[in-house]
């Protein structure tokens, strides 16, 4: 193991030939603009009818020009099109509070909110769940269909997956560039890397590159330590807008963290900085987040 440590860290301070490069994508289009967030006609429903729980929901349905069908979302999601939902609902909301709304539907993003549907479905409210770890294309189809949007469903599909075929992938003396999405959620003083079964885990191999934390079979987020950086062996460390402050601002992640500095990307520092809901999303906005981070890659290993 020991030696096994020693060949990664090796690897790592003379891995890389890339200039330092510092790439803001957070300017990136939120989602594609097909259709104006809250676009009236031609649906199954009217009005504010819609509890969604998951920010992925939140913005595939946005992108469908159904933002005014949502009653309830998530608090703490940065896009535009969403200011005027009248309620906010927590991650273990209760039965009571979301009943209380009036909602006709109620969907979920997770298992973790299984116990609230089944709750809602036994008091005769329509519920489905739609897994955020699902393709993204297929969530776009299962919410279009049951907002009545089918083809406006069709039309988004579209728009992402020429979105993924423009992408062209970028190695580095012969091997897929390797990234770690770095992140300060639920991880006290260190940090987490988003391993297998996340949003950025798909991101990552839709463009040619591999995650890896998920390489050292991590799993979701999970803390990193010094040694896990160092044989994880990053090019790239792929970082939230909104969680730039909590690392310290750009020089605060090479300096703070220890590993991270022997690892390529930290030697040459490349940070790319991204739209929380395109690292988290993987939902309408993925064809426009794998374009925008291929793009990324290209300008650091040209």
């Amino acid at each position: 193991m020991r030696f096994a440590l020693l060949a990664c860290l090796m690897s790592a301070l003379l891995a890389g030939n890339a200039s330092a490069t510092t790439v803001d994508l957070s300017g990136e289009q939120p989602y594609p603009q097909l259709y104006q967030p809250a676009e009236p006609g031609g649906t199954a429903m009217e009005g504010r009818h819609v509890v969604l729980l998951g920010a992925d929901l939140v913005e595939i349905s946005v992108a469908l020009g159904a933002a005014n069908r949502i009653l309830a979302r998530p608090a703490d999601i940065d896009l535009p099109g969403i200011e005027d939902t009248p309620h906010k609902v927590r991650e273990w909301a209760g039965v009571e509070g979301v009943l209380a709304m009036r909602p006709q539907l109620v969907i979920g993003s997770t298992v973790i909110n299984q116990r609230l549907l089944d709750g809602l479905a036994g008091l005769g409210i329509r519920t489905d769940l739609i897994d955020r770890t699902l393709p993204a294309t297929e969530k776009v189809s299962r919410l279009a269909a049951l907002l009545g949007l089918e083809e406006r469903g069709e039309k988004l599909i579209a728009a992402m997956e020429a979105d993924y075929k423009a992408m062209e992938p970028v190695s580095v003396e012969g091997r897929p560039l390797r990234i770690v999405h770095a992140s300060k959620m639920g991880a006290g003083t260190s940090f987490t890397a988003g391993g297998a079964e996340t949003a950025v885990h798909n991101l990552i191999l839709r463009v040619g590159a591999v995650n890896a934390a998920a390489e050292v079979g991590r799993d979701r987020y999970r803390p990193v330590t010094p040694e896990g950086m160092v044989l994880m062996a990053p090019d790239v460390i792929l970082i939230s807008e909104v969680e730039l402050p909590a690392f310290g601002d750009l020089d605060g992640i090479w300096d703070a963290y220890p590993g991270v500095a022997l690892t390529p990307a930290g030697r040459n520092r490349n940070l790319i900085i991204m739209r929380e809901l395109h690292v988290r999303a993987d939902a309408a906005s993925s064809g426009i987040a794998t374009r925008a981070l291929s793009r990324a890659l290209h300008k650091m290993f040209p």
